[in-house]
């Protein structure tokens, strides 16, 4: 029995608990394993990063890669503004629209240029998925789960040299959809225990079970499942595997799929689907048996930037919906006053004067942007991290955290602002779903409404690639920890289950706590010599951001000193809604922003000023404060103003939809 089952077994865990965590915590590691380098979240808690390792970096993508999203993007906004770019009869993303894009090269834009793909890299990808999030959410989604969760990512990170070739060319050119099947009924939150079962009978694998729900799982695709394996020989708990799955054209005796009917991601094909004693041969196998959830979550921690990134845009566009006039593109004269914007929050009155003056609207919305543009950021660090070969779970999952809570905040605030409208369903929406023909004047009677519609679009954002509850509370304190749990307390627990005190790994830990709080004292802490475009502003957010981060660190070494045999204490401590990750998020969020600043531009650096001012204040125990809501107001003011930089830059150019019952046209309705 290794340390961490030993020691689980020691605090009166069943073996099924055992089994459980010590599955996910070897999944983890051998994860880290696949990855070189340190990761700079926790060496910002417990050492003197260089802040230059969260530079997002810049966008710089080769004439080809370049040249192929800009020709995906064209077609896509061609068809967009064609109105088929959706098959609203199969409430699918048009098989045309998706045959285009995989002769533009689409598909094939993060495969290697040896397999028939255009070579991008991960980091020049943060750019494309907003871009996709603005033409149509679903497509950023479709690439995300082609890409980085599977079949691309995997079979490039673990697969043979005969895999990739079978089957990385034809997913470049779009002949192949991939899907990544980890999710079944009842396991979501706890992939330890899969209940698809593959059994090794000679040279292949007899799989037995079902996946439920599963995105881009296509007949005659391709999906990677996550599963079980038997006849390895391989222990409880560490008996994973990842195969991969050609999917039949049609059912057949030994394998069912049925298309779910979702409210969210509605476009895209989604199913579940059971495997009956089906035969996949055994050189299938994607690394070896034993790695399958390790590999799983290799591929998610890349998955997670997508989901930030996706999240700001969606933000952004939330942002639009309300500030922005929906008639103006048909007559600009009159209805947008110089410096405001006539929308929503300009034309709702309230008490006597438009919404939009209201201090708790603009701190709202100011709010909203502070997040949506640390989002955006936190997002591109990931993906540059990964394309460095950095596996900064923490990062991961703080990136995905943030953005979605920011997303669904933005999303409840904006369905207030828009008040009682938000309920009224989107009668243009059904009748283009429902393929009815309207004349023109028909047309102008059909109420739209963007928010009330999709609420299920933006808090879905908070489940994918790991509910943000499980994630905080479970998967970053066992990120922030498990360096500290291998190097100092899993000695000290062996010592004291062998009947001995520990005193020499004791010594250790101290020294290391000791050394922890004295770095936490410095405010000189870290290293800023690679910093681009310093200057004094600048450069004191971020000192105070790595110092706060170590102050973190001190507390989190505190935390599971005291509580370390105290798992439920140590989670609610360690997690989310006021724990040091909750804590750490705003944090980071308020460096990696800082990093992006180029010169002291009053509206961005009021921006980094907001987001360091909440971070500061989560420290200390708090969420906001009279002078933070000030501050927000500010930034909120500067988005609805047509002439600042926050609109022109964020909003300006985001076409929405018309806002339900307009009072202006309110005789077209009654």
């Amino acid at each position: 029995m290794d340390a961490i089952s030993l020691i689980l077994a020691q605090a009166g865990k069943t073996a099924d608990e055992v089994a459980s965590l010590a599955t996910l915590d070897d999944a983890d590691r051998s994860a880290e394993r696949q990855f070189s380098g340190e990761a700079p979240t926790l060496t910002s808690l417990f050492g003197n990063v260089d802040a230059e390792e969260f530079d997002p970096g810049r966008f710089n993508p080769s004439p080809a890669v370049a040249s192929t999203m800009a020709r995906c993007l064209e077609f896509l906004l061609e068809r967009k503004k064609s109105g088929t770019l959706l098959d609203h009869k199969q409430m699918l993303i048009h098989a045309e629209t998706l045959s285009g894009l995989a002769r533009l090269g689409f598909f094939g834009l993060a495969i290697p240029t040896e397999y028939e793909g255009t070579g991008a890299q991960l980091g020049d990808l943060g750019p494309l998925l907003r871009a996709l999030t603005t033409v149509h959410p679903d497509l950023a989604v479709l690439f995300e789960v082609h890409n980085f969760l599977g079949p691309v990512t995997p079979l490039l990170d673990f697969g043979t040299e005969s895999q990739k070739q079978n089957y990385l060319p034809r997913m470049a050119r779009g002949e192949l959809l991939g899907s990544f099947a980890l999710t079944e009924p009842g396991v979501g939150a706890d992939p330890s225990k899969l209940s698809l079962t593959a059994t090794r009978v000679g040279d292949k694998y007899l799989v037995s079970g079902v996946k439920w729900p599963i995105t881009n799982v296509v007949y005659g695709g391709l999906c990677v499942l996550i599963l079980k394996i038997k006849g390895e020989d391989l222990p409880k708990g560490r008996d994973s595997g990842m195969l991969i799955f050609e999917i039949p054209r049609e059912d057949n005796q030994n394998f069912r799929m049925v298309r779910n009917r979702l409210a969210a991601f509605d476009y895209l094909w989604n199913a579940r689907f059971r495997l009956t004693d089906y035969e996949i041969p055994a050189d299938r196998l994607l690394g070896p048996p034993g790695k399958g959830l390790a590999q799983a979550f290799s591929s998610l921690a890349k998955g997670r930037g997508g989901i930030c990134v996706n999240s700001a845009a969606k933000t952004f566009r939330l942002l639009a919906q309300l500030i922005l006039d929906p008639h103006s593109v048909e007559d600009s004269g009159g209805l947008r006053r110089k410096g405001r914007p006539a929308g929503w929050t300009a034309f709702r009155s309230t008490f006597g004067r438009p919404i939009g003056e209201a201090p708790r609207i603009r701190a709202w919305i100011g709010r909203a942007t502070c997040h949506a543009l640390a989002s955006r950021v936190l997002g591109d660090v990931c993906f540059r991290l990964a394309a460095n070969g950095v596996r900064d779970e923490t990062m991961g999952m703080i990136a995905k955290v943030f953005a979605t809570k920011g997303l669904l905040q933005t999303a409840i605030n904006a369905y207030q602002i828009q008040g009682g409208r938000s309920v009224h369903r989107d009668e243009r929406r059904q009748a283009t779903r429902n393929g009815d023909e309207f004349s023109v004047a028909d047309s102008e009677n059909l109420i739209e409404n963007y928010i009330g519609e999709n609420m299920h679009e933006f808090t879905i954002a908070t489940v994918y690639e790991g509910p943000n509850a499980v994630l905080a509370d479970v998967g970053a304190p066992n990120a922030m920890t498990r360096g500290i749990r291998t190097r100092f307390l899993e000695p000290i627990g062996m010592a004291e289950v062998k009947g001995g005190f520990g005193l020499w790994a004791k010594a250790k830990f101290g020294v290391f706590v000791l050394q922890t709080i004295v770095g936490s004292l410095n405010p000189w802490v870290g290293s800023l010599k690679s910093v681009q475009n310093l200057f004094p502003q600048k450069e004191r957010l971020i000192r105070q951001a790595l110092r706060r981060n170590r102050v973190l660190g001190r507390r989190l070494l505190f935390t599971i000193a005291r509580h370390q045999k105290n798992f439920m204490d140590q989670s609610f401590l360690l997690g989310d809604e006021g724990g040091i990750f909750d804590q750490l998020c705003i944090s980071i969020a308020s460096l990696v922003y800082a990093l992006t600043l180029t010169n002291p531009n009053s509206e961005y650096l009021l921006v980094a000023e907001a987001l360091n001012q909440e971070a500061e204040l989560r420290i200390r125990g708090f969420t906001e404060s009279a002078a933070l809501q000030h501050r927000w107001a500010e930034i909120g003011r500067s988005m609805m103003d047509s002439e600042s930089s926050l609109f022109v830059d964020l909003i300006s150019d985001i076409e929405i939809s018309g806002i339900p019952l307009d009072p202006r046209f309110i005789d077209r309705f009654i």
